[in-house]
């Protein structure tokens, strides 16, 4: 049983924005493979509009796999989300998801919904009226992710980013509302750091109910330059049987090859000894 440690790339990551690899993926595909990542999380604003067959294409020419597709930007972008009060809205999310999803197919990959599920305020402050909607949103993603052969990874988010499902408890409950056995949790370190009283324990609760983990010390930096335990949490995770990704949603600080050369080292060494 092991986890795959995955780099994250975007084309269109600016600022801080906790992605690893910038630029266009014919740059960043080979460079991660070159410094020995064989997984990678692509964050795509519309996969519709991106050309699967060239990224398909970049993937199997430098031996890297699709884990993880991250979703946010369609919500930061355009505002649309699954549990926004509009119709429109609902259903544009959800097709942003199902175009993900056909590119996430030939992998059996992870489809995150995270930002892209909305907040509270997009229904006004009606909490009730957000989680109905937002459910009902669920369960058709479910469908989808059924037929398509993936699974949709609910993100839980500290309560900065998020209002609804903030901790991994909340999490299973918002999901079993739902129903469905194509959507899990998806982790993140940051947010368990900020959230959980204890991060091991919650993970321990949530056996056969992840599907998908983000890694970053706590201060968004790559794993091991500040104080989050990390051999703590992925002891956690192997006795739970997690053998999905680590996926590296971190700042490229100091530098990209930096991050990515230590984040690999470091948690390769910790997972040797577990």
């Amino acid at each position: 049983m092991t986890m795959k440690i995955a780099a994250t790339a975007s084309e269109t990551a600016g600022g801080d924005d906790p992605i690893l690899f910038r630029g266009p993926f014919e740059e960043t595909i080979p460079a991660m493979a070159r410094l020995g990542y064989r997984a990678a999380e692509l964050h795509i604003y519309d996969s519709d509009c991106i050309g699967r067959e060239r990224i398909f294409r970049l993937l199997e020419e430098n031996g890297v796999e699709l884990v993880s597709i991250g979703t946010g930007s369609a919500y930061e972008k355009d505002g649309i989300s699954l549990g926004g009060a509009g119709r429109e809205t609902r259903e544009a999310a959800i097709r942003r998801l199902e175009g993900h999803m056909k590119t996430a197919a030939p992998y059996h990959g992870i489809v995150i919904a995270g930002l892209i599920a909305g907040r509270v305020e997009d229904c006004g402050g009606d909490k009730g009226q957000f989680v109905r909607n937002l459910t009902e949103s669920l369960k058709i993603c479910g469908e989808l992710a059924e037929k398509y052969g993936v699974y949709l990874g609910f993100e839980v988010m500290n309560r900065f980013e998020s209002d609804c499902g903030t901790n991994i408890e909340e999490g299973k409950a918002l999901l079993s509302m739902v129903g469905s056995d194509r959507i899990k949790l998806h982790i993140d370190t940051v947010h368990l750091n900020i959230e959980e009283d204890d991060i091991g324990a919650a993970i321990r609760q949530a056996k056969g109910q992840i599907c998908h983990v983000h890694v970053a010390d706590n201060n968004r930096w790559y794993p091991g330059h500040a104080h989050i335990d990390f051999k703590g949490i992925l002891k956690a995770l192997r006795d739970i049987g997690y053998d999905g990704a680590l996926a590296l949603e971190t700042v490229n600080f100091p530098d990209t090859e930096t991050a990515a050369r230590k984040s690999l080292s470091y948690l390769r060494g910790i997972l040797d000894i577990l």
